[in-house]
């Protein structure tokens, strides 16, 4: 792996960052947030955004402080090889899982949405032999991708929020605490929403793409760039479905964003679907985000087994991830499995790293100095 060019940008760590996290379920994201707080929707998401961007910079931290290394050797160097990769292989098959759950749920939209016809196993075979041919790539490879598909995700989401800009009731914002919304309710709501699985994916892609920068040290910069931005996409999608359609009305919607494109309209209906458009746009997303879920997976792996690039799992996770992903009976199922693993995801995701953090501090562990690479050009 670390024989490899590092030709990855600040720029181009920031897109990461942003595909990754602009995911599948930034659809139900609004609905979440409505269904744990109500009015104060938009608040309960500020409060998310503070937990993802502080996670973020924890991860980013950690990973410039080991600029050489790979995740699984710094965790070895921290708490000692045994507990290196135990910690890895558990990190591992969080990962299959968190991306199966993605995998499933852009399963769901599609068979509920756009092919009711096709058989939700080809959708998802068809997006899984997609990602497995495409992380065949190398990480710097695969980080091209990633910078040519980002205006094709972002561009379209602002501008659907443009175009509903109209329909907009401010009064469906009041109060902005919520009705008789507790603490509890916000703290649950935040960690509910922190811990939706395309946030776990994005912090973690950090690790795999650090080693690769022209400079790690600049990691922070493109991690925390890619994140505010990510930030700004949540805070649109909640605020302008909570104010288009209300409190009331996100609760008895599986997919928010979905309905808002399909009621959204154009100057002289130069395009009578809109949904269609932003359909089109959201698989993108999907497979970005799905790519850096399927690479953590097999670049953990690779390091854990000893083998000298990812590649070589390219094909072999897929059966792996194709049977998690219908685990969940129902899109229901898919759902309540999504909220019960919330908090386990926050405190794996954010909570080891940030352990990792504090006893490298403490007991002064830290990588080499970053030298720009005599390959790159």
């Amino acid at each position: 792996m670390m024989n490899e060019p590092r030709r990855i940008s600040v720029f181009q760590a920031a897109a990461i960052m942003i595909n990754s996290s602009i995911g599948v379920s930034l659809l139900a994201l609004p609905r979440i947030a409505s269904e744990k707080a109500g009015t104060g929707a938009l608040f309960v998401t500020f409060l998310a955004v503070i937990l993802f961007i502080t996670s973020v910079w924890i991860c980013s931290t950690l990973a410039k402080r080991f600029p050489k290394e790979s995740f699984l050797a710094y965790s070895q160097t921290i708490i000692g090889k045994r507990l290196g990769k135990i910690a890895t292989f558990m990190m591992i098959c969080f990962f299959l899982f968190t991306t199966s759950i993605v995998l499933r749920e852009f399963g769901e939209v599609l068979s509920t949405s756009l092919m009711q016809e096709t058989p939700i196993s080809v959708t998802i075979l068809s997006m899984l032999v997609l990602i497995a041919i495409t992380t065949r790539n190398n990480i710097t490879t695969i980080s091209y991708f990633h910078t040519y598909y980002l205006p094709f995700i972002v561009i379209p989401i602002i501008s659907i929020v443009i175009i509903a800009f109209k329909d907009i009731d401010w009064r469906h914002l009041k109060p902005f605490l919520g009705n008789e919304t507790t603490l509890a309710d916000y703290v649950d709501g935040g960690i509910s929403i922190a811990g939706l699985p395309f946030i776990p994916i994005t912090l973690f892609i950090i690790f795999v793409i650090a080693p690769h920068m022209i400079e790690t040290k600049r990691i922070v910069k493109g991690a925390l760039s890619g994140a505010f931005v990510a930030a700004m996409m949540f805070f649109l999608a909640t605020g302008i479905t909570l104010a288009v359609f209300g409190a009331e009305e996100l609760k008895k919607s599986m997919w928010p964003m979905l309905v808002l494109t399909r009621m959204s309209e154009l100057p002289s209906s130069i395009l009578e679907r809109l949904d269609i458009l932003f359909l089109m746009v959201w698989i993108i997303s999907a497979f970005t985000t799905l790519l850096s879920g399927y690479l953590i997976c097999i670049e953990f792996a690779s390091q854990l087994f000893g083998l000298r690039s990812h590649r070589v799992l390219s094909y072999l996770a897929l059966p792996f991830l194709y049977a998690l992903a219908f685990y969940p009976r129902n899109a229901l199922h898919l759902s309540q499995i999504m909220s019960h693993v919330g908090v386990w995801s926050v405190l794996i995701t954010t909570g080891y790293p940030l352990v990792l953090l504090l006893i490298a501090i403490v007991r002064g562990k830290e990588g080499g100095a970053d030298e720009r690479s005599n390959t790159t050009k």
